[in-house]
């Protein structure tokens, strides 16, 4: 088992070039600025930040989208940034759920081959059952075995959501990173798919990079959050630490920017 954190990224810089000027000279723009952090085996790491401070940026820069301009990013103590050769060794272990669920799920595939591709990524594919592997996926993900034929139209808002995390999980990652994984859904749904997430953490032996502009989710469930502000980590902290004495101005806003009042007790 190797030694230290299970992701471990160093003062890593992004940038990119505005689409409508590829191909021009012109000033790239700095998205993350030396961002350092870590995530432990069977944590879960809060990246909280408004909109456009780099957190999706950052997301895909671990699994590969996008490619950093500087820094390093170590998987299992492997590097795989730069040592990008060495990312095809972890292709399955890191998976990510994307923000739009209804737009990362192939309308014209049924939830069975959505789950399907999932189980077929698997390093040892074909050996278990499929049927049976998908039965399981959704019964850990709350739901029965009546939706496998249906299409992602034919599906409410939280069970597009909890099939995007069951075909990622289909894959048997170490790390699922999930990129606001509870917007555009009611408050009842926000607060089962927190749970649950809790559940399939523990379950499936997971560590978890949960993605969110909302303080209070990442404070419900997250054992550190990590404040992201234009590019840079303002600060880093366990969450109890965070709740009682945050010490960035920026977080502090947040804080104050909440309506909702931070619970000692977690979401069970």
């Amino acid at each position: 088992m190797p030694e230290g954190p299970l992701l471990l990224i160093l003062n890593l810089q992004c940038s990119t070039v505005p689409s409508h000027r590829r191909g021009f000279l012109t000033r790239r723009t700095v998205v993350l600025s030396d961002v350092s952090l870590s995530l432990e085996e069977g944590k879960i790491l809060g990246l909280v930040g408004p909109s456009g401070s780099g957190k999706s940026t950052l997301a895909r820069c671990i699994v590969g989208l996008q490619r950093p301009d500087r820094g390093s990013i170590l998987f299992k103590s492997v590097n795989i940034f730069p040592e990008e050769n060495n990312r095809r060794r972890f292709r399955t272990e890191m998976q990510m759920v994307f923000q739009a669920s209804s737009a990362s799920l192939n309308p014209m595939m049924s939830v069975r081959d959505c789950l399907r591709e999932g189980l077929e990524a698997r390093p040892h594919a074909g050996a278990p059952d499929l049927e049976e592997a998908m039965v399981e996926l959704l019964e850990a993900m709350g739901l029965q075995s009546d939706l496998l034929p249906l299409l992602p139209g034919q599906l409410s808002g939280g069970q597009r959501q909890r099939i995007a995390i069951a075909r990622a999980l289909a894959a048997q990652p170490s790390l699922l990173i999930l990129d606001e994984p509870t917007s555009a859904l009611d408050l009842l749904t926000q607060r089962q798919i927190l749970s649950l997430l809790l559940q399939i953490r523990d379950r499936f032996h997971l560590s978890l990079l949960l993605i969110t502009h909302d303080l209070d989710t990442a404070l419900h469930v997250c054992d550190h959050i990590a404040v992201l502000h234009g590019g840079v980590i303002v600060e880093h902290a366990t969450s109890r630490e965070l709740a009682s004495s945050p010490k960035h101005p920026f977080t502090q806003q947040l804080f104050a920017d909440s309506f909702l009042n931070f619970s000692a007790e977690r979401l069970s």
